[in-house]
């Protein structure tokens, strides 16, 4: 007997069924791999895959604090690229002004800024690796299994 899960509730129902018997809605007669998802604008596929341009931007403009265009490119309208994109800004520019300052100063602040700018660094890789995640499997907390 062919069974395919209902979209609305999960239950599986029978193939040649038109409703659901447990939510009384009707089931889609296409298979799920054919139809999009219309969340991201359509322009991934609900088979995972990610256009090669969200990548790329994912991967190369951090190295230069451009975190979360990736995201953008993918979902405009949406925030959280938009957010990524500021928190990257906020966390490599002060990066870079004391990684210069560090240059100019004495053993002992040498020291204490080093300290301070190695904070910055895993706080940014933390930032980066989070907007990577959510560029290619659509969510952290998906990816980490909760």
């Amino acid at each position: 007997m062919n069974q395919k899960k209902c979209p609305h509730c999960g239950e599986y129902v029978q193939s040649s069924s038109l409703t659901c018997p447990r939510c009384f809605r009707e089931v889609p007669r296409e298979p799920p791999a054919v139809r999009r998802e219309h969340t991201d604008g359509g322009k991934r596929e609900r088979s995972g895959k990610v256009p090669v341009a969200a990548l790329l931007l994912a991967v190369i403009p951090p190295l230069v604090g451009l975190l979360g265009l990736g995201l953008i490119y993918l979902r405009p309208k949406d925030r959280e690229g938009y957010w990524f994109l500021a928190g990257g800004l906020v966390l490599f520019l002060p990066f870079l002004a004391l990684f210069f300052l560090m240059r100019d100063s004495g053993f002992f602040s040498a020291i204490l800024l080093f300290m301070a700018l190695l904070i910055i660094f895993l706080i940014y890789v933390s930032a980066a690796a989070a907007a990577f995640i959510e560029t290619v499997f659509g969510s952290v907390l998906k990816f980490l299994r909760f």
